[in-house]
């Protein structure tokens, strides 16, 4: 939809009184202090041309932004300005564009705008008919071209976007300045005469040393705030004009600008973040970061203080804001911060991802690149590096939010801002760099997974937070993640190359979650007394309505259930429960959709299982913590592993998941001071360990959903071939049907067994038909609360009611999946053989027998 379509949520946003108060009619402050001179004589220049090109006869009015036809871009096959372009083409299908492309003819610049943009993959057929190239030089008077023809752009182009420019840091002012400074007088010529256009330039928030310097050291307190002008002197200290000449010339040609636009010409400035790659992972292998890191694979060694800057913004994200606001005929900024001030939710460590490279000395790293002479990806950047590594390489201290006013942007620009999360940058890239491998200039990563390299990682975790290693991660934890790993490793578990880094990402996140656990129970001693009073433990096997039943019974208030974002990362920094816990501000719905997104498991799941990370779900994240749980089976083809923890069994996995449990009670009582809340917990392969299960919660409820067999074992053979195949080779599928069903009917069995032992704890299980389950819902859930003795109190209900219409709606629109018991080898006689005492079981009463 076109931006201008939305004036009355731009309203509401001006509205807000959470916003900043900053007037935005007000015209940004001058400058103070002086410029360097050959900065301050060249905007003397400018300032002399835009003087005379207004005195006299003044321009004719602008066009309102409703009424733009014809725009011009500069930068059009530029990192930026391609994407702009398509957003340009795409939002306002009557606009057409004319870009200034070098070249000797229209023809010539046509096919290398079509060729940079098909490079992002963005380019469409049905834009070269609105697509008017002029072949052109942005730095040569008039652009190079012709009068006629210059005068001829001057009375039909409406607007300019203004996106040209050298992004080289290696060079000095001087060398910058022909197509930075002066570049933009060409520009404002075509904006000044016959009628105003409306001028909308790409500056950078590099000119602040603040940002620059990633708000490190000396800039640790600094902050940007909306229509701020840098400070001189610290750009002075922190920019030599030899050494680094961009953000003097991108400051310049700024205040060319405003003195334009204090001349009435319409204008805005979108100072853009640092970007190098789009949200797809397309990305940019010159920028400097992008150098940096390819540095560091091609070394072999991490230089110490570096992780993955959490703040490159991706460019589409940057380039829909510019197009966005550019377009909105109500616009009230001049200058617009345009950048993610949440980059990350904590620091992304590449030691995490699988890279097991030595840490040394910024030194050593030098020496070592410079030892590559030419070929090193830093070659020629040293100077730079030297005077700018204090402040990037920061170590742990890196920024997880930017100091900057965002108002401009929030306010101008209508719909939501998506900022993919560190993590998914992260993946999107090392997928675009494999798929692109031919054109890519830097060594490829080569990740690895090692017990020993794990170690050396949850020794950091553990040491960064001053705890004991051996407390923080016991011996029978450290066991289980090494017969783990092993067992991952070996050749019969098929794990890609590709997956090696995703793999150790998540085995050091559960290292870091236990020990973020272990700090907040030495912070807060009062964790180890929460009680945890007849938790109820939903464990019908898999297909079997488990997880309709959770959510819905969840819609009561009397039952505490976890959220998908609660188990990816159980602590919130600092301990603000009181405040945060469980609202739209908490931190740790980023990283959670971070991490769903990097996985892709929305997507594996998807028509099979609906995954929200708002939604309830199963407490397979907590008996993870452990390394000793029958949920990895699931995930990987590990017989070895399987064979270990079923001698060993899970009576310490349950033991810690009741250690975690009382962070979350506390979390919650913090939240909520004096509730009580009961437990509802899901999860199938709790019927493998419930001797562990009840050891550990004693006084637990549970309530079992059944199911024929042979009509959950075709969707769940489905939906593990689903979950392993971007994860490892796939195995035929007759033997994935004998597999699961093995380890299926063990489950079930084991349950059994467990039961027909524990005949004194029967009054404590509920046993709920799938199929009554799916034909009234609320009928069993009235069961249950009447066997149990609870009120259904009717906000529960009404809840209930809700859920359950917003989840017919859903499943109209939504593929299912399908399958087949046949597709996996399977027959209706070797699964009824299989689950034959489980059948049993169940047959022994009417009451049972109904389940089936």
């Amino acid at each position: 939809m076109h931006p201008a379509q939305k004036p009355e949520s731009r309203r509401r946003r001006a509205s807000d009184p959470d916003r900043d108060p900053a007037d935005p009619h007000r015209p940004p402050p001058p400058l103070k202090g002086t410029l360097p001179p050959h900065c301050q004589r060249d905007l003397a220049t400018l300032r002399a041309f835009v003087r005379d090109a207004v005195t006299g006869a003044p321009p004719a009015p602008p066009v309102p932004p409703a009424d733009f036809r014809h725009l011009l871009v500069t930068g059009a096959t530029g990192f930026v300005g391609r994407f702009l372009l398509r957003d340009l083409l795409t939002e306002a299908p009557t606009l057409t564009i004319h870009c200034i492309v070098r070249g000797t003819a229209p023809e010539e610049g046509l096919e290398r705008l079509r060729a940079s943009m098909q490079h992002a993959e963005i380019w469409n057929d049905n834009f070269a008919s609105r697509i008017r190239v002029h072949p052109g030089d942005i730095a040569e008077p008039r652009f190079g071209l012709s009068d006629s023809r210059f005068r001829s752009l001057c009375a039909k182009i409406d607007a300019v976007h203004h996106f040209a420019a050298s992004l080289s840091l290696s060079a000095s002012y001087a060398g910058i300045r022909r197509v930075n400074a002066f570049g933009i007088r060409n520009v404002l010529e075509l904006c000044l005469r016959t009628r105003f256009k409306h001028l909308f330039h790409a500056s950078t928030l590099g000119i602040f040393p603040e940002y620059f310097c990633s708000f490190a050291r000396e800039y640790a307190d600094c902050r940007i705030d909306d229509q701020m002008q840098p400070d001189l002197a610290r750009m002075k200290r922190t920019f030599p004009l030899g050494l680094l000449g961009y953000p003097w010339s991108k400051l310049v040609a700024e205040q060319a600008i405003l003195f334009a636009h204090a001349a009435s010409l319409p204008a805005a400035i979108f100072r853009l973040a640092q970007t190098s790659m789009a949200s797809t992972g397309y990305t940019q292998p010159t920028n400097i970061i992008q150098r940096l890191f390819a540095a560091v694979v091609d070394t072999g060694m991490i230089p110490r203080g570096f992780t993955l800057q959490s703040n490159v913004d991706p460019v589409d994200t940057l380039s829909r804001i510019c197009a966005g606001i550019s377009l909105n005929p109500e616009r009230r900024f001049t200058i617009y911060n345009c950048f993610n001030p949440t980059p990350s939710y904590r620091t992304l460590r590449i030691e995490e991802l699988g890279l097991d490279y030595p840490e040394v000395s910024y030194q050593v790293f030098k020496r070592a690149c410079q030892a590559r002479g030419d070929a090193s990806p830093l070659a020629r950047y040293w100077a730079l590096l030297d005077h700018f590594a204090p402040y990037w390489l920061r170590g742990r201290d890196s920024a997880t939010s930017l100091p900057i006013g965002d108002r401009a942007i929030r306010d101008d620009f209508f719909g939501s801002i998506d900022w993919p999360g560190p993590l998914t940058r992260y993946v999107r890239y090392n997928r675009w760099i494999r798929k692109h491998r031919d054109e890519w200039p830097h060594p490829l990563p080569k990740r690895r997974l090692k017990v020993e390299h794990l170690l050396k990682q949850a020794r950091r975790y553990a040491s960064d937070r001053g705890l004991s290693f051996a407390s923080t991660y016991p011996d029978w934890m450290l066991e289980g993640m090494t017969r783990l790993v092993q067992a991952i490793r070996s050749p019969e578990a098929g794990l890609l190359d590709t997956r090696i880094g995703h793999v150790a990402f998540d085995m050091c996140r559960m290292l870091r979650n236990n020990a973020e656990l272990a700090a907040e129970r030495e912070r807060c001693p009062e964790i180890g007394r929460q009680t945890i009073a007849r938790p109820v433990f939903i464990v019908g096997i898999n297909r079997t309505g488990t997880t309709y039943l959770h959510r819905l019974m969840a819609r009561d208030p009397r039952f505490w259930a976890l959220r998908a974002y609660e188990y990816v990362e159980p602590v919130i920094p600092g301990g603000d429960y009181a405040r945060l816990a469980g609202t739209p501000n908490d931190p740790r719905r980023a990283l959670a959709t971070d991490v769903f997104e990097a996985s892709g498991i929305i997507d594996s799941f998807a028509g099979i299982h609906h995954i929200d990370i708002d939604e309830p779900e199963e407490d397979i994240p907590i008996l993870r913590l452990s390394f000793r749980a029958w949920m990895f089976a699931t995930r990987y083809h590990i017989p070895a592993y399987n064979r270990w923890l079923d001698a060993k069994g899970s009576r310490e996995a349950y033991r810690h998941h009741r250690r975690v449990m009382q962070h979350y009670t506390y979390q919650r009582r913090e939240r909520h001071p004096g509730a009580n809340g009961q437990w509802l917990f899901k999860m199938p392969t709790h019927l493998r360990e419930l001797e562990a299960l009840t050891r550990a919660y004693p006084d637990a409820l549970f309530i079992q959903t059944h199911r024929e067999p042979v009509q959950f074992m075709g969707s769940w053979c489905s939906l593990v071939e689903r979950i392993r195949s971007n994860i490892s080779e796939p195995r035929p599928r007759d033997v994935l049907g004998r597999e699961q069903l093995r380890e299926m009917s063990r489950m079930l069995d084991r349950a059994v067994a467990f039961r027909e032992s524990r005949p004194e704890l029967e009054d404590r299980w509920i046993d709920v038909s799938y199929y009554d389950l799916v034909e009234d819902p609320m009928a069993v859930v009235a069961h249950i609360y009447e066997r149990r003795g609870w009120e259904l109190e009717p906000e529960a209900v009404r809840a209930m009611n809700e859920w359950l219409d917003e989840q017919r709606a859903r499943r109209r629109t939504e593929t299912r999946h399908s399958y087949e018991i046949a597709d996996y080898g399977l027959a209706r006689e070797t699964i009824d053989a299989a689950f034959a005492r489980y059948r049993k079981f169940l047959a022994e009463g009417d009451r049972r027998a109904s389940m089936l």
